[in-house]
């Protein structure tokens, strides 16, 4: 069995400001109501083992990229603990590959310089062996070594992605956060920057948190996948169960809207109203307001998330657990 090289419990992350002096005086006294708060993320965990792929998928605002964030360090949880991998040497752990592959990069550095400054700077390499080590990242990620010396504003976007995966790949990482890596491409780019994550996970051992909205990329790069809604998980299992026979009706929902050939004829029905508000999540499943099986149990009782006995978890009062 793989060794798990990052575990997750109970993650939790909210945002909020307490107002100014007057607004916390006047809350004092209780003339102000309470602080805004945003439930970003809340009660996540997960183990992630070497060499895995886990994919994270749900709607817009559901607590995918700020758990992602959360898990490469860039954002502190408010509840709940990480145990990340350790460094190795001067090599860095963990790194994130962002949506936007423009924004991202610095416009006023030569591609060489973005690769190159970070295993410099931690000694990873030498000044001396320094363009090598850049010309192998690149020629590795599907880059043109020649093209070292230009600036990022003169690739397309499928280029100035694979230049971000290798200033990632450049610091020796063992794990990469992969937030909507592939979404700002074409979908024939997609491909391209999806089969070179599965080359490197193959030469490098590497694994993946991959975040993503488009299932269909998920179910192909996927070993796991779990299943978030307004910031809670609420199904995690092995891929192919998960498409094969999902257990939550969010999850089933998301699933059919899915193009597929077998499915051409099949009229697509979206799921049904909005995600609940993050500063006022519903009682309950918070899946309840939107969901065809909801019952007076839904609306009172948040369901845990436990285990199916196949692999997967769900949270849902009207699964049943196989005996």
């Amino acid at each position: 069995m793989s060794e798990t090289v990052l575990s997750v419990r109970d993650l939790g992350r909210r945002f909020g400001s307490e107002g100014d002096f007057v607004t916390r005086a006047l809350r004092r006294v209780g003339l102000a109501p309470p602080p805004a708060v945003v439930h970003a993320v809340e009660d996540v965990s997960f183990d992630l083992k070497a060499g895995e792929v886990l994919g994270v998928v749900g709607e817009s605002g559901c607590g995918k990229s700020t758990l992602g964030r959360m898990v490469a360090g860039l954002l502190e949880p408010t509840s709940g603990t990480i145990d990340r991998p350790e460094a190795k040497g001067a090599a860095l752990p963990m790194q994130m590959i962002f949506q936007d592959p423009f924004s991202s990069l610095n416009p006023r550095k030569r591609v060489k310089s973005l690769i190159g400054e970070a295993p410099r700077v931690h000694r990873l390499t030498t000044p001396a062996e320094a363009d090598t080590y850049v010309a192998d990242l690149m020629e590795r990620c599907g880059i043109d070594p020649s093209y070292g010396d230009r600036f990022p504003h003169a690739f397309s976007g499928g280029q100035r992605q694979r230049v971000g995966i290798a200033r990632a790949l450049a610091v020796q990482p063992e794990v990469l956060v992969c937030d909507e890596a592939v979404s700002a491409l074409d979908v024939s780019i997609q491909a391209q920057i999806v089969n070179l994550f599965m080359d490197l996970r193959d030469e490098l051992g590497l694994t993946y948190l991959f975040i993503s909205h488009d299932l269909g990329i998920v179910e192909h790069i996927s070993d796991r996948v779990l299943v978030m809604y307004l910031g809670r998980v609420v199904e995690m299992g092995p891929v192919d169960r998960i498409f094969d026979a999902p257990a939550h009706p969010y999850t089933r929902a998301l699933i059919d809207g899915v193009p597929r050939l077998d499915r051409r004829r099949t009229v697509y029905a979206p799921i049904k109203g909005d995600i609940p508000s993050p500063l006022n999540p519903p009682s309950g499943c918070a899946f309840h307001p939107r969901c065809p099986l909801a019952t007076d149990l839904c609306r009172a009782e948040r369901p845990a998330l436990r285990d199916m006995g196949d692999g997967r978890q769900a949270a849902c009062h009207h699964t049943e657990t196989p005996t």
